[in-house]
């Protein structure tokens, strides 16, 4: 493998020899399984053939993956990689959905030239994306799963070490709506499209307010987006004062009401009953369940 860039840490990392800034040098799995817990033209009733890889270019104190974003996780190559794309298929998941796939993209690009997918394929990622890294796997993803964390540059450092996640994921969300300009669905599932995840953090909901501001005035109040009150206080979230709590009622009221206000017509919005580790899949089972 050539000196690793994939990301924007552009740790330049020999992953030959080393590991680079997200934990790994060869591409690593943590679990493949059918699963249930994304939005529901994702999920849909039989579930989405997700692909956890280990390893993460964010490694937030709070990732409720914390274990194999750290490295947790089992060795594969590209051609084992396209044969679980074939057993996801066969399995009979509605799509492909490559789980915090950014440090991957050179591997994932070879797994696409031995085998295309006749589902959808998925790209399920923290925000913190190469536009480049995009562009390669152009005609690979027919659907972006993104995440957009925090506006205040003081937030994204303190709580994913990047002052810059801002201003990476505004140009990484604009290139991903350039690459997929049309939201195509059938029979209530997503074809082709974009989803914009938002996390709302305990204490932050202001920055939560930003966050969807901008994304109603430079790309569109129809934007699927996905308001999430899912938060649950894991891996080093206990060292930092707001992150040590679950999010109040009131907060993810406050960020799903100013949305109505941006006039969003495509939003999910979640229980906060979802703000349970019951939801969070067990990285000890057999990393891959078929």
């Amino acid at each position: 493998m050539e000196r690793c860039n994939a990301c924007p840490r552009k740790c330049n990392a020999d992953r030959s020899k080393e590991i680079g800034y997200c934990k790994e040098s060869g591409l690593k799995v943590a679990r493949v399984s059918l699963h249930k817990w994304e939005e529901p033209p994702i999920s849909g009733d039989k579930g989405s053939g997700a692909i956890f890889f280990s390893g993460c270019n964010l490694r937030c104190v709070y990732c409720q993956n914390y274990d194999i974003s750290r490295g947790k996780g089992k060795l594969i190559n590209p051609s084992a990689l396209a044969d679980i794309f074939k057993r996801i298929e066969d399995a009979g998941a509605h799509n492909i959905n490559l789980v915090t796939p950014s440090h991957f993209v050179d591997e994932l690009s070879k797994a696409f030239d031995i085998y295309i997918p006749q589902i959808p394929v998925v790209y399920n990622c923290g925000g913190y994306e190469s536009v480049a890294s995009l562009e390669k796997l152009k005609g690979a993803i027919d659907i972006y799963l993104a995440d957009f964390k925090y506006f205040d540059s003081a937030l994204s450092l303190a709580y994913s070490n990047c002052n810059d996640y801002f201003d990476v994921c505004c140009q990484a969300v604009k290139k991903m709506r350039r690459l997929q300009p049309d939201d195509i669905f059938e029979d209530s599932l997503m074809k082709k499209g974009l989803i914009i995840r938002h996390l709302v953090l305990p204490g932050h909901v202001e920055d939560s307010k930003r966050v969807l501001s901008w994304i109603a005035e430079n790309l569109s109040p129809t934007t699927y987006l996905s308001i999430m009150s899912q938060y649950v206080p894991y891996g080093k979230a206990f060292e930092f004062e707001n992150l040590s709590r679950k999010l109040l009622p009131l907060e993810y009221k406050i960020a799903v009401s100013h949305a109505e206000k941006l006039g969003f017509t495509n939003a999910f919005t979640q229980d906060l009953q979802s703000a349970s580790k019951e939801y969070i899949p067990d990285f000890d089972e057999s990393p891959i369940e078929f």
